[in-house]
Order: structure tokens, then sequence, then C-alpha cells
């Protein structure tokens, strides 16, 4: 994959970045949860015109080791914040696996995966489709991902023998090779298994164009099995809290789908700019920009064991 992209980040042939800039209400930073980005620019020109144009302070969620690291190595402020599930194209072995086959066999009876234009998703089925899945009615998450399909790169729908779109899928492109899943979303009365057909097909088709790699998108709350430094005092009380709230945000069945693919798992992590430092209020400030706070507070708080 290109390594030089945060999640949801995307390649353009643009002449100059063009940022999604979010001033965060008390601190005053701005946080950069998406970015068009020129072919051109390689990690170390994406800094420096970061730093330059945001000199106020600037937080970017999902960057994966090797963004963090550079920010590590200017002595820059990083915090975890979980782990990114990545699909070798050229590895069978993702699509090979017991759960896997036992879902397509279920699945490809419901109907057939199609590409459809960004455009498309204008439609009432898309609006149709959204309604019927189970996060309608719920708080949405803001800016975690890119939610408009019309800003997406490709958009992928899972539709039924009678032609109703049962699920979708859209991706953002980060390179050449790669691509990010963005939005994945499933009506709440369709077979579970057609989303394991939608991410094989797409797959296959970014293979055949000669694709090298397909993340899954970021679970969080989660630490990567090979990571052995440990946690600070404030990621330590976010890791800690967080099963509280798993019935307002399903995080760990988000992993199991996921991992039925057997990817390459990576950490993921904030990445601060120049001066600014993660505290609880601050994150706290970002989890209310994010909508995670409405979110939390719509599904309660879990009393454990109870």
């Amino acid at each position: 994959m290109d390594t030089s992209l945060p999640a949801s980040w995307l390649r353009t042939d643009a002449p100059s970045p063009r940022y999604h800039a979010i001033k965060l209400p008390f601190s005053r930073f701005t946080w950069l949860p998406f970015a068009d980005i020129p072919a051109t620019y390689d990690l170390f020109d994406l800094y420096r015109d970061l730093k330059d144009s945001f000199p106020e302070g600037f937080v970017i969620r999902g960057c994966h080791p090797h963004i963090s690291e550079l920010f590590h190595s200017l002595r820059h402020d990083t915090f975890r914040s979980g782990i990114e599930a990545v699909l070798r194209l050229s590895d069978s072995s993702h699509f090979d696996g017991k759960k896997v086959r036992a879902a397509l066999k279920r699945g490809w009876r419901h109907g057939v995966v199609e590409e459809l234009p960004p455009g498309a998703m204008r439609s009432g089925r898309f609006r149709a489709l959204f309604a019927s899945s189970r996060h309608a009615g719920k708080p949405q998450l803001r800016h975690v991902f890119r939610s408009d399909p019309l800003h997406a790169s490709r958009c992928f729908v899972f539709s039924s023998i009678s032609g109703n779109w049962l699920a979708c899928v859209t991706l953002s492109r980060q390179g050449a090779k790669a691509y990010h899943t963005e939005l994945m979303l499933r009506s709440r009365h369709a077979p579970g298994d057609i989303m394991e057909c939608l991410i094989t097909e797409i797959s296959a088709r970014l293979r055949e164009e000669g694709a090298e790699e397909l993340s899954l998108g970021e679970v969080p709350f989660l630490l990567h099995k090979d990571d052995h430094q440990p946690l600070n005092l404030l990621e330590q009380m976010v890791f800690s809290a967080a099963p509280m709230f798993r019935h307002a945000y399903d995080y760990e069945n988000l992993y199991f789908f996921k991992n039925k693919f057997q990817p390459v798992w990576r950490t993921m992590r904030l990445c601060a700019g120049p001066g600014v430092r993660f505290s609880p209020s601050f994150l706290t400030e970002l989890a209310w920009s994010m909508g995670v706070v409405e979110l939390l507070m719509f599904g309660g708080l879990a009393v454990p064991g109870g």
C-alpha cells in the first residue's frame, strides 16, 4: 500500500493538496479527517505542507506505522487508537478460509455484485438501503470515514435477483495500487453472508486491475498482538474504559467480521503536529467532534456483569 497517506485520504492528480479541515472549538487546533493529496507528494513533502498550512497545530487520525514513526522521530505526540485490517490481494488465503468459503456459498444465492458510479448513490435505492440499515435512527459518527458515497472513488452494491440493493461498499483510492474501504452498509433484512461476497468480489476486480492491497479499515480500541510497547497512562484509561461502551459501538463484532479474511493487522494511531499534546480534555474534544460522545450517550453506559 502507498504508506504515505492516513486512512481515508486520497491520491489525486491535482497540483496541490486540498484539506478537509475542522477547527476544534476549545483547543483551536485543526483536525484533518480527509485530504486529497497530489501523487507527486511523498510523506516528507506532506509533513512540510501540513506544518506550513496549520501553524496553530493539527491532528490526524488513521496513521499506520510508517506515518507514526515519522511523527515519533520528530518528538511529536502519538496515541494508539486501534488496529487496521489489510488484504494483500495476491494472497488467496484471505478468501480460502472455511468461514469465508461457507459465507460465499450461502451469499451468492441471494444476488450479484455490480459496480456503479458514485453519482448513482443519489438514487432512492441508496436512501432506502440506508434507512433499512441497523444504524439508521442512531447518532452517526462524523468525519471518521467518507460516509457520503459521492465523495468516494468507487462504489459497489449487492443487488438481489429482483434488483433491490441489499448492501453497498465504497472505496477511496490511496495510490495506484491501493484502496481503502469507507462505507460498509447492509440492510438489516438482508442475509449477513452477502458482505463476504462484496469484499471477495471487490478484491478480485481490484486484483485484475493490478491493485495490490485493500484496507478493510480500522477496528478501534484493540491492540496488535505484536505491539509490545507499554501503553501510556492515557492509552490505558481509554482502552480500559472501551468495553463499557461496546453495546453502543460493537467493535468486537467488527473485528470478528474483518478477521474472517485473515488480514494483515497493523497498529493505528492519532498523530499530532508540533505543539499539540494529547490529554483527557483534548481527546474528549476530538471525540465530540467525531460524534462519539453522542453515540455513547444514545447507547447509555453498560454495567459490567449486568
